[in-house]
């Protein structure tokens, strides 16, 4: 059974409930040996990504930190979109690091650290980060 983001990751009696925020960024599924990283609506578009999957081994950790979207770190954004408020595609840093980032304000980033894979790392905005970087955590 897998647990997705758009979920309330609720479960009683097997059941798992919808969540009521649907206007997320991204959907996460965790299933047994991978986390499928779907970006919703228009961000599928602008990213050019329809969805990632990502063996869990290649997953160092989840964690939330505000700070890191308000970093002054300078990138080349190849492709995607940057405008005040709101960050979608591929980022390529001076030191080597590649990131995708999916995310609008005010979502409170989910920063997935990966090894072995595309990217370095994933800064996504979700309707419940902190339960989803919980759950990711668990799985790993």
């Amino acid at each position: 059974m897998s647990v997705t983001t758009q979920q309330a990751m609720n479960e009683s009696n097997g059941e798992i409930h919808p969540a009521s925020d649907t206007t997320a960024s991204n959907t996460i599924e965790i299933a047994e040996t991978t986390l499928k990283i779907t970006p919703n609506g228009l961000n599928k578009l602008w990213s050019l990504t329809g969805s990632m999957e990502i063996p869990l081994d290649h997953v160092a950790g989840a964690t939330v930190d505000p700070g890191f979207i308000r970093s002054e770190r300078k990138a080349i954004r190849t492709p995607g979109l940057s405008v005040p408020g709101k960050k979608v595609g591929t980022f390529k840093f001076p030191d080597g690091d590649v990131e995708f980032w999916n995310i609008a304000q005010p979502e409170q980033p989910l920063i997935i650290q990966l090894r072995d894979e595309k990217f370095d790392r994933l800064v996504l905005g979700l309707a419940d980060p902190r339960k989803t970087a919980d759950a990711i955590n668990e799985a790993i």
